[in-house]
């Protein structure tokens, strides 16, 4: 099959790979190059470097949906189109330039956590089940018609790390399914809603008055991109690697109540033990080689 993709993200890089294998993807559409790292220099998306390493026809667009876009890819005349992870809005013109349309995998059971940040969003609720859904995307934000959708179990220990991974390899899976049965009947979505919307900085922070449990959801959202905030002896540093509840624990909201290997650290409710922390300018490193290094001490409070 005739196929072309827009992706940009590292998510998007398994179903690349999936397409590749089996099909003939006749154009990659990605993001342009960004800013990035400490010197600010332009870097490429992941999606970007694939496509040159494999020898696949790249396009980086500012606008997708421009003219000059749109007039390339009618003259291709691609049988349909997959989306992962691109990060434009896809205008009506766009959407009505393939045959059979254009398809988006996206990482929760729709209509679920509709929105750009679905995997932060569920692990920040405290899921036990999420899921992987491809539909056929119209005007709404992810409102379209369903053609594959898989559960997946959450465990308590996933962070946003394990989780992007598992939910990735099985969106692969879906996209080469259904391009391999493209006449599968697309269901629409049913059932009660939610928006995933996107996380901006302040909701990074830690609230230690909060219950450890939505402490713990805090960490395992944010770890390892972009990581949970809080505030100790006045620098703003980043926590990772959640390991467990102490809900016996008594302390100060956001007082480190010991240090063996992990801090464990009080809550409005029980404890959270935590395993790294990152001060600023500075790589991350186990909570025992901050003691050691006299930056932290039990009895250190963390600001809410």
């Amino acid at each position: 099959m005739k196929v072309l993709f827009l992706g940009s993200a590292d998510f998007s890089i398994k179903t690349l790979e999936v397409i590749v294998k089996h099909h003939e993807i006749q154009l990659v559409i990605t993001q342009p190059p960004r800013p990035a790292g400490r010197k600010r220099r332009l870097k490429s998306t992941p999606v970007a470097d694939f496509s040159r390493n494999h020898g696949i026809p790249l396009l980086e667009a500012k606008d997708v949906n421009s003219p000059e876009v749109l007039e390339r890819i009618r003259e291709l005349n691609p049988e349909i189109a997959v989306v992962v992870a691109f990060g434009q809005f896809l205008k009506p013109s766009l959407l009505s330039s393939t045959k059979l349309g254009f398809f988006n995998v996206h990482a929760s059971l729709l209509p679920k956590y509709r929105g750009a940040a679905p995997i932060q969003h569920a692990l920040l609720d405290g899921v036990t089940e999420t899921g992987v859904t491809l539909f056929k995307i119209d005007e709404g934000m992810d409102t379209g018609n369903i053609a594959l959708s898989k559960r997946v179990k959450v465990d308590p220990y996933d962070t946003f790390d394990t989780l992007y991974e598992r939910l990735s390899k099985i969106g692969s899976q879906l996209v080469k399914d259904f391009l391999d049965d493209p006449s599968t009947p697309l269901k629409p979505q049913f059932g009660e809603s939610s928006r995933a919307s996107k996380i901006f900085t302040e909701e990074r922070f830690v609230d230690w008055n909060l219950p450890a449990e939505n402490v713990g959801n805090k960490i395992r959202a944010f770890d390892s991109i972009p990581g949970a905030k809080s505030k100790l002896n006045g620098e703003v540093v980043k926590l990772f690697g959640f390991k467990g509840l102490s809900m016996t624990s008594k302390g100060k909201p956001g007082e480190v109540i010991s240090l063996k290997g992990h801090a464990l650290i009080a809550c409005g409710e029980g404890g959270v033990m935590i395993e790294r922390i990152q001060f600023p300018s500075k790589k991350v490193i186990a909570f025992s080689e901050a003691e050691n290094g006299h930056k932290i001490s039990r009895g250190s409070v963390f600001d809410s």
